[in-house]
Formats: C-alpha cells, sequence, structure tokens
C-alpha cells in the first residue's frame, strides 16, 4: 500500500497518544518533512494549541513561554534569553527531530513548572538502514532578495562561518580594568583610552542581496550482530547563510492618544546558522544505552537605520531624528545527553539520564549614534552629549553583553509492573536533579563631555555617522567614555533543582485506569550582583497529579485531570539593571521583590482514533494563578515584571486529523485534512483592582489548519493556515489604556515536493508567509478591556513590522541503495 509510510510515523505517535498516562499532542518527523518548517519552533506552531510569539518562542492554550517546561532528549533545557523564562526554539533544526510531543496535563514523573505545556524534543536515533543524505535549499524573500543592503563595521574573522570574533569586538583592556572607577581618573586618562576604542560607528552600503542558502549532510548506519547486539549511529552537519531585511515603524501616545514620536526603522540582518548532530544507540538483551548530541550556533549581524519626528513638550515642538545601531548577536545551544534503560526480570524497568547542555546570548559592541534637527529631515543636524556623570546610551553609546549559562542534569527511575484486580498495574518512582550556573556582564558606556555639561556638535564631513568619534574629534571636543551604571550588570546566578516523586498507574477493568501520584521540588535559587547583597529563593512544593481515563472502547478515550505546578522567577526578571533595546526603543528593567507563582490545572478531554493516523478530540482546561508573573508596561517606554494577584484562564480545544477517503473519488483518497483550534478566556487581578482581562501573553484564539495531498508516485501538496487572536503583549502598571496588544495575522504556507531519478531525490518548493501581513502592536484605549479587537478609531497604531514572503527550493539526494 504506497503511500502508508508516511501515516504510520504520525499514527504510531497517536497511537503513544492515545495509551499515554498524560494529555499530550505531538508531531512525528514525517509530518515535520512535508512541512515548510526550518526550525522546531516554526514545527511547534502545528502542534494543537501551540503558537509561536516573535518567531521562536511558544506559546500554549495562550499561555506566555514562560509558562512551559523544555526538554531535549529527556534532559532539561536551560533558557535561551538573558531577560525571560524562555527557550528559543528555532536554534533546533527541524532536519534533525524524530518526535515532539507537547504534555498539557502534569504527572509526578514530568518538570513541576510548567502550566502551560511541557515540551519533549526527541532526536532521531539510529536509522533501520544506512543512510547518506545531501540536502541544498536556495530561498528568496520579497523584501531582500536583490534589494539594497547595508552593513556595519567591522568584519570578523569568523563571521562568515557564524562564530564571534572577540579579537576586533573587545573592550579595551585599559577600560575594562578600571571601568568603575574610570571617572575619578585624570581626564588625559581618559582621553587616551577613549581613543582605544574602534571608530566603528554608522554603516556602510554592501553589494545587493543574493539567495539565501543552506546545506547539510545526513549520514547513519545500524549493525545488527549475530549474538542480537546492536550498534547505531546517525550524525548531521548542516550550514546556512543568508540575509534578512525588515521594516519596522515605532510610534508611541500619551494616556490623551497624542503623539510623542513616530520612527521608521529598517533592519539589515546577515545570519549564518551552523548545527550538527551525534547520535551513538547500543542495545543488547534487555538494555539499551543512548549518546546523544547537539550543537547549534547563529550568528547574527545587524544594522538598524533610523529615521523620525519627536514632539518633546506639551507645547507641540517637534524635532527630527535619525540615528543608526550596529551589532552582532552570537547565541547557541550545545547540549549532551547519556541514558540507558535496562528490562530487569519480567517487572522491573529502570532508566537514568546523564546531561550537559551550554547555553550562551553574547553581544559584543553594541554601538548607537543619534542625531536630531530642529527645522526638518533635510535640516541641519547635530549630537548632544552630557557631561560623564549623565551620559545617555541612546544619544551615543556602546553596550558590551555576554550571557552563558551551564546546566547539569541527572536522573533515574525505576517502574514496576504488578497485577492487582486481575489488572496489570504499574508503580513508578524517580528522582530529576540540576544544577543551572549562569554569568552574565553587561557594560553600558554613553559618550561624554569633559568639557561642557550640554554640548552640541553639528554633523559635518568630519563628523558624520562613520568618523564622528576619530582621534581627531576626541581631542578636538574633550570626549569620554563614562559607564551608566543603571544599564550595566555584573551578576551571577545558580540554582539547585532536587525532585523526587512516586505515581501508580491502577487499571481497574478493561475501561478505567487511574494515573496519580505527587511530586516534591525542592529548588534553592541564588543571585549575587556587584554592589549589591547576595538574593536566595529558597522554596519546597509538594505537586499532587491525577488522571483518570475511561476508555469508551479501543479507539476512545475520555480524560479527566488534575494537578499543582509551580512557575518561578528567572534570573534577569530578579536582576535590577536596565537593558535598552534599540528596536522597540524601550527600556527593560528587573524586580527583585518577586515571588513564584503557584497553578492549578484541570483539563477534561475526549479524544477518539478512528484510523491509523487520524483524531479528533475535544479538550476542555481551567487554571488558576496564584501570584502570576507578568511584563508590565510602566509608562514612558519602560518595560518591567511584576506580580500579579491572582488570575483565571479557561477555556477549550478542539483537533482533527482525518483523511478524506470517505468521499468518493480517486483524488479523495490521497486527501488528508488537519485542523486544530483553540479558545481562552481569563480574568487578572492586579493591584487589588480585578481586570476582565487575559493573562499576558495571552490570546484568545488559535486557529491551525492544512490540508495535504500525497499520490503513490510520491507528489504532494501541503497548505497550512496559522492564525493567532489579539494576545496581551505588555499589560499597563499605570492604567488599561497603556496595555499593548498584538494584532493577528494570516499567516499560509504553501509546499510542493516530488521525488524523481528513481526516488533518489525529493525536489521541494515552499512558499511561506505568502501574505506577508505585518506584525502589529496597538494601545487598547477602549475602557472594555474585554473586547481586546483593534478599533482604528479609538486605539493606536505603536508599532508596525514587515518581514515579507519568502520562497525556497530544495533538493535533498539519498544516496547508495
Amino acid at each position: 500500500v504506497k503511500g502508508s509510510a508516511r501515516r504510520e510515523a504520525q499514527a504510531s505517535l497517536y497511537n503513544v497518544q492515545k495509551n499515554s498516562s498524560s494529555i499530550s499532542d505531538g508531531i512525528s518527523a514525517e509530518i515535520i518533512r512535508k512541512s515548510p518548517d526550518k526550525n522546531t519552533g516554526d514545527v511547534l506552531k502545528r502542534v494543537s494549541g501551540a503558537s509561536i510569539q516573535d518567531n521562536k518562542f511558544v506559546v500554549i492554550r495562550g499561555l506566555s513561554e514562560r509558562y512551559n517546561a523544555s526538554l531535549l532528549n529527556n534532559s532539561v533545557l536551560p533558557s535561551t534569553e538573558a531577560d525571560k523564562k524562555a527557550f528559543a526554539f528555532d536554534i533546533i533544526p527541524s532536519s534533525v527531530v524524530d518526535n515532539l510531543v507537547i504534555y498539557k496535563s502534569a504527572t509526578p514523573d514530568l518538570p513541576g513548572d510548567f502550566s502551560g505545556g511541557a515540551i519533549k524534543v526527541t532526536t532521531k536515533d539510529y536509522p533501520a538502514k544506512a543512510l547518506n543524505e545531501l540536502a541544498v535549499s536556495i530561498g528568496y524573500n520579497s523584501l531582500t532578495t536583490g534589494k539594497n543592503f547595508y552593513k556595519g563595521f567591522p568584519n570578523g574573522n569568523y563571521d562568515q562561518i557564524g562564530f564571534l570574533d572577540n579579537s576586533s569586538r573587545l573592550m579595551p583592556g585599559a577600560y575594562y580594568n578600571n571601568r568603575y572607577g574610570f571617572i575619578n581618573n585624570s581626564n588625559k586618562f581618559k582621553t587616551a583610552v577613549t581613543k582605544m576604542f574602534p571608530n566603528t560607528f554608522g554603516f556602510q552600503a554592501a553589494n545587493q542581496s543574493a539567495p539565501s542558502l543552506s546545506v547539510s549532510y545526513t549520514g547513519g548506519n545500524t549493525a545488527i550482530h549475530s549474538n542480537g547486539t546492536k550498534l547505531g549511529y546517525i550524525y548531521s552537519v548542516g550550514y546556512s547563510n543568508g540575509r534578512a531585511v525588515s521594516d519596522r515603524d515605532r510610534r508611541e501616545f500619551d494616556i490623551q492618544k497624542r503623539g510623542t514620536y513616530d520612527y521608521s526603522t529598517d533592519n539589515y540582518d546577515e545570519k549564518n546558522n551552523l548545527s550538527a548532530l551525534v547520535n551513538i544507540t547500543y542495545s543488547y538483551g534487555k538494555s539499551k544505552i543512548s549518546w546523544k548530541n547537539l550543537f547549534n550556533n547563529t550568528f547574527v549581524k545587524t544594522v538598524g537605520i533610523r529615521n523620525g519626528i519627536n514632539t518633546e513638550n506639551d507645547e507641540g515642538n517637534s524635532f527630527y531624528i535619525k540615528s543608526s545601531n550596529s551589532e552582532v548577536t552570537g547565541n547557541g545551544l550545545a547540549n549532551s545527553v547519556l541514558e540507558g534503560l535496562h528490562r530487569i526480570g519480567k517487572d522491573w524497568t529502570v532508566d537514568w539520564n546523564g546531561s550537559f547542555a551550554y547555553t550562551y546570548k553574547n553581544q559584543p559592541d553594541q554601538r548607537m549614534l543619534a542625531f536630531r534637527s530642529p527645522e526638518n529631515v533635510n535640516g541641519n543636524f547635530y549630537l548632544t552629549l552630557n557631561n560623564e556623570n549623565s551620559p545617555e546610551i541612546r544619544n551615543a553609546g556602546r553596550v558590551y553583553s555576554y550571557l552563558n549559562e551551564y546546566i547539569y542534569g541527572a536522573s533515574a527511575n525505576a517502574t514496576k509492573q504488578f497485577r492487582m484486580f486481575d489488572q496489570l498495574q504499574k508503580l513508578k518512582f524517580g528522582t530529576q536533579n540540576y544544577y543551572r550556573d549562569r554569568d552574565v556582564e553587561v557594560d553600558g558606556l554613553g559618550y561624554a563631555s569633559l568639557i561642557s555639561n550640554h554640548m552640541t556638535i553639528n554633523e559635518s564631513k568630519n563628523t558624520s555617522y562613520n568618523n564622528f568619534f576619530s582621534d581627531a574629534n576626541i581631542d578636538q571636543y574633550g570626549l569620554t567614555v563614562a559607564n551608566i551604571e543603571t544599564n550595566s550588570a555584573r551578576y551571577t546566578g545558580n540554582a539547585l533543582l532536587n525532585a523526587g516523586y512516586a505515581m501508580l498507574d491502577n487499571k481497574f477493568g478493561e475501561k478505567i485506569k487511574l494515573t496519580w501520584g505527587v511530586r516534591v521540588e525542592k529548588y534553592r535559587q541564588e543571585l549575587s550582583a556587584r554592589n549589591r547583597a547576595t538574593k536566595v529563593y529558597d522554596n519546597t512544593d509538594v505537586l499532587p497529579s491525577l488522571l483518570l481515563t475511561y476508555s469508551l472502547n479501543t479507539s476512545t478515550n475520555l480524560r479527566l485531570a488534575g494537578s499543582q505546578a509551580v512557575n518561578r522567577p528567572e534570573f534577569r526578571e530578579l536582576a535590577e539593571y536596565n537593558v535598552y533595546d534599540y528596536d522597540n526603543n524601550v527600556v527593560v528593567r528587573g524586580n527583585p521583590d518577586l515571588v513564584r507563582c503557584k497553578n492549578t490545572n484541570a483539563d477534561l478531554r475526549y479524544e477518539w482514533f478512528p484510523a491509523p493516523g487520524e483524531i479528533i478530540s475535544a479538550t476542555a482546561f481551567y487554571k488558576y494563578f496564584n501570584h502570576p508573573i507578568e511584563q508590565v508596561n510602566k509608562g514612558n517606554d519602560v518595560l518591567s515584571y511584576e506580580n500579579a494577584d491572582h488570575a483565571t484562564a479557561y477555556g477549550a480545544e478542539l483537533e482533527l486529523r482525518k483523511r478524506l477517503n470517505f468521499i468518493a473519488g480517486k483524488f479523495f483518497e490521497n486527501l488528508t485534512f488537519y485542523s486544530n483550534a483553540a479558545y481562552i478566556k481569563g480574568s487578572v487581578q492586579f493591584h487589588g483592582a480585578n481586570l476582565n482581562s487575559s493573562l499576558q501573553g495571552q490570546s484568545p484564539y488559535l486557529i491551525n489548519a492544512g490540508l495535504n495531498y500525497a499520490t503513490e508516485n510520491d507528489f504532494s501538496i501541503n497548505i497550512l493556515y496559522n492564525r493567532i487572536g489579539p494576545r496581551l503583549k505588555f499589560r499597563a502598571a499605570t492604567g488599561a489604556a497603556l496595555n499593548i496588544f498584538e494584532k493577528p495575522r494570516d499567516v499560509m504556507d504553501v509546499q510542493v515536493s516530488q521525488k524523481i531519478l528513481h526516488k533518489k531525490m525529493e525536489v521541494k518548493l515552499t512558499i511561506s508567509d505568502i501574505f506577508a501581513q505585518a506584525t502589529t502592536w496597538y494601545y487598547k484605549y477602549d475602557n472594555n478591556i474585554s473586547n481586546t479587537n483593534y478599533k482604528a478609531a479609538d486605539d493606536k497604531i505603536i508599532n508596525t513590522i514587515k518581514y515579507g514572503s519568502t520562497a525556497m527550493l530544495s533538493l535533498r539526494y539519498s544516496f547508495g541503495k
């Protein structure tokens, strides 16, 4: 039966889902291959009840990424972000994923810090036969390819392969070693050290953008020996290179809806990615040992060119601005897991793992420079500099930022089968532990004048973007760099989790199954920052859970689940320092007074698996949050974090995956329809006021849909659609009128594929984001904050970002038989 293999992969995953001791949804490698998704972040938005925020963070059931737990090959993943609890799934290539499952109800053997979902990504194990594949793709973007492009200075020696060349971007040692007392040195010394910083502000025109390119190679094999042992391996290496241009309009309004500024920014990104995977598995008798390794490094070099107008005061006096931002970002993940599975006798199964993960996000020498003119966009521009006691990073500044986090994990689980009530029962118990070690260093520097409290320097041939901080100008105008304490930080953080659990899978007759137990987590978090007392947060939480499954028949389940969970503040959320976000023109500030959030969850689910690879399910859920943590808009372009008093979220999910072969005709035999949708409501009490509003990051609805046509001749067309409702991006701390929402956008992708050359080569054409609708944020001024839809007559758009549409042609060739 040709074509059935593709269905079998998803059918196998659905079979696991049907017999699971948790409420879960998943997607298999074969479905991933039929989608246009390049990374795991893109894949996740296809899972029921999930959406993607900022192209990489997962929102499940409308809840923000902070309510998720992330696991790779059964090991807990650290946060990849400096400023929030989130894992950027765009750093895991989809080509190395075997399956992906989102657990939406807790069981004692899962991490206790999720209420949205526990996302478990499993990479490929070993192939059933020899594997040698080469894949090449080229891509076109409507805003980038063949268009003008600008890049910054300098070019590092390793930029092209995607690694930071720190030698060209390091802070001068003479400043670094004296940075905390730099202001106390002589003017002569400060001037000399300022000249040591490279004069690399501004930008330059580059060649028009060529199509993006990516190439990967995957190999592997499995050897089966006469004694029954099996040794398998799989490896993959990948490299991609491309550019991206995005258009951004950023506006700001006050409480009376008066505009305070209107900026237009073009961002020019050069992106390089390098990934590698090596997995080795050895099985013998009733045991299997695997060593799984994944490395991914992403390098982005960005230039932002901004023009706009500011309204400075109530009288409406305005000035024009033009500015530039140049930065590089290197972020990545190295993950290694050694795990074992052993079946002992007839009744015992023991599994264990030890893991190590390293994430980093380094941004050395971000450079910002802004000129203004009181006349018009073509008028005379000048730069304003304060004295060294109050430099302004937005006018002329540099930021050096480094984040490194290590996480060491170990777990062991034992399962005992026994009979009771004439049914097979299971007892499972175990321990899961990890230690996180984070180191963050941020130095914010502003340029200042040594000879004036408020100096203005006119733009000229000798004082432009590219040469303003030449040695001659530093001498002539008495310029110096100065540390900006509020934009600088040096802190280390560590966290130790020790968890133990016990659970039972009890069967009562052929139809009733009860999974229940308790998990105990002791979590100690320590934050040590320069010039501040060490903060220690120490809690022990008892987290019970229960899942009752009633099997209506062999293909249908009715499930009822309840659990308690916890949500803890991240290091950055607790750390007291400011970070200026140039793209969004906001300052992000921490709050050391945050407390953990305790959550209570309930789910009721009906699921029917009518045929292999098919599912129809409906779920209702309810969640209560005590002291949820939210990112709030404090006004004046400042974002921070606060605990709300309490909140609720409730809603329903529907999922359908069905072959249309019940309709007469050959065409419908090859057609599969897929859709999932979620509807979410909620309310929050914030500062004692009951708000008929959702949690921060929550959407009122999610829609995913797909139509796949696949023939016996290996020709397929896949059409995918995604839409999320207006979500609360940032809550206002000063009144509902400053709540920031994100407008819905319709995303449609199409992929056409065909195997040729005796099925050795697969040709794919993918068109992503066909409608290319802008990402839009807006202030909701309507007093009825339960109505979150954008109203042009009442609300104000503050942020619009356009990314364009992308077309990609891919070739994948399999060598050998």
